[in-house]
């Protein structure tokens, strides 16, 4: 399936573990996210990957930071997980000071950038119609572009803003204010889905 996209220029790709990044780099993908909470006791892996490919992380406490920073030499791309109401995982989306801890102990990390802030918004799962799913949308990115903007007021600027969300996606004709939309079983348009008629 991701030679599909990649033969339509597709040139990066998300997976949700370490492994299924190895084997999307073993397969010529060099521009890789991993979308779920970075685990320090595989630090290793994500050491190995970051020296092959431009490889994205997710980190929602300074101390992951700084393991990471211990075992990573290469550059990674970093990204702030964020809680905006699905309650998983994350930094809370109103929380400006933990998000300024986890944002600060980044910059300050020479091999990391940070590059904004992600969600997984599998709250619109639990949604029972279009509108319903609309509204959850909206709901997440207004949580997100506020986060961001608390930090803006710290002077991060530039960050983006991702989003996970696979009935949204199936749903809505436009992302505006989105730079990244992560729809992990879109392709495959997942039981779920019919079930909530997205």
């Amino acid at each position: 399936v991701g030679d599909w996209f990649r033969s339509e220029g597709v040139t990066a790709i998300t997976a949700s573990s370490l492994d299924m990044a190895t084997y999307f780099a073993d397969h010529g993908w060099r521009d890789i996210m991993v979308a779920f909470p970075a685990n320090v006791r595989e630090v290793a892996k994500m050491a190995d990957l970051a020296a092959r490919v431009r490889l994205h992380l997710l980190v929602d406490s300074p101390a992951t930071v700084a393991a990471l920073a211990q075992q990573i030499a290469a550059p990674v791309g970093v990204w702030i997980e964020v809680d905006a109401g699905y309650r998983r995982s994350g930094v809370a989306w109103n929380s400006p000071a933990d998000l300024y801890a986890v944002a600060e102990a980044v910059v300050a990390t020479p091999q990391m950038a940070l590059q904004g802030l992600l969600t997984h918004a599998g709250n619109t799962y639990a949604a029972t119609s279009h509108a319903e799913i609309l509204r959850l949308h909206g709901e997440t990115l207004t949580r997100l572009e506020r986060a961001r903007n608390w930090l803006m007021e710290y002077g991060f600027l530039g960050l983006e803003i991702s989003i996970g969300d696979t009935p949204a996606c199936s749903v809505l004709d436009e992302f505006t204010g989105v730079d990244e939309v992560r729809p992990g079983n879109f392709v495959f348009y997942d039981v779920m889905q019919q079930q909530i008629s997205a």
